[in-house]
Parts: C-alpha cells; structure tokens; sequence
C-alpha cells in the first residue's frame, strides 16, 4: 500500500528567505510561515493561536525563492515533513524538530515587495523552477526587476478574496 506525505500551508512570512549552502555548495533556502486558527471554548471564550512552520527550499528553486520572498507576504506552501534530529556526542538524542520541505510555493499577494497585482507559482522539479502547465519563467529577471521597482511608486494591489486561494 501507498503512503502519502504531503503539507499544504497557507499563511504569512515572518522574515525574508535566508540561503545558506550545504558543505557540499547545494543553496537552501530557509524561511518562517505563521499560520493562525481561532476558535471557541465550551464557555464561548474565543481563543487565538499562532503556529510558526520551519520551511526549507532546496538548489537553484531556494536560490530564487530567496530573492523573492519577503516579511509579512501571504503565501501557499505545498511540500513534505520531514524532521532533523539533534544527538550528543553519545548519539542520545537532543531534539527532534520538523521541517517542511517546499515543492511549490505561491506568492498570494505583494506584502513585504512582491510583485505587484499577481500570483506568481514557482514548483520544484528535479531542480527546475516552472509554472504548473509547463511554461517556463525567469525568476532571476523578475527578482531583477523587482529590486528596479523598489523606488518607483506603486499601485495599491487588489484585495484578495476566498475566490483568490487556490483551494
């Protein structure tokens, strides 16, 4: 029988994508989605709780993840579990934590200097960075242009309503 592992996130970057390269020179790109639930208790106490989700992007996909993303965007992260243990000298195990590997990621809007009015799809495929359908793009030419737009002025972009996520 078939197992599946398979996260899907929805939430806002708490910082801008940070690479870092293994020993081996392969780029990772770390960044920090806070999710939010509220609910109500037995006695009708609304309650709030913030989740914070480690996520990881690997080779040139994390490398133009980086010059992307940036504090406070909304994004959809689609990926996998996986975890990281810690262990001592002895080989007694520390700590155990969780990350999110990211297959896809989705830039829901321009917060923190997106690109302005669109979503952009950036999908991990043996190392490729391409849009769901097969057309190809630039991610190198758009974090470029990004970086000649931050002095210009720019339009407010659309609100984004249930009809925008992608679920």
């Amino acid at each position: 029988m078939r197992s599946v592992n398979k996260v899907i996130l929805v939430g806002n970057l708490t910082r801008d994508g940070e690479v870092s390269y293994t020993t081996g020179g392969t780029p990772v790109c770390y960044f920090t989605v806070a999710t939010n639930r509220a609910w109500k208790g037995a006695n009708g106490e609304e309650h709030d709780e913030a989740s914070f989700h480690s996520v990881s992007a690997w080779g040139k996909f994390g490398e133009n993840l980086a010059k992307i993303l940036h504090k406070g965007q909304k994004v959809y992260v689609e990926g996998l579990l996986t975890y990281r243990e810690k262990r001592d000298e002895s080989g007694k195990l520390i700590s155990k934590d969780a990350r999110i590997r990211a297959e896809s990621v989705i830039l829901l809007d321009s917060r923190g200097g997106g690109n302005p009015g669109s979503a952009e799809e950036m999908e991990s495929e043996r190392g490729d960075s391409s849009m769901k359908g097969g057309s190809e793009f630039d991610l190198d030419a758009i974090a470029q242009g990004m970086d000649e737009a931050k002095g210009a002025v720019k339009a407010a972009p659309a609100p984004i309503s249930d009809d925008d996520l992608p679920f």
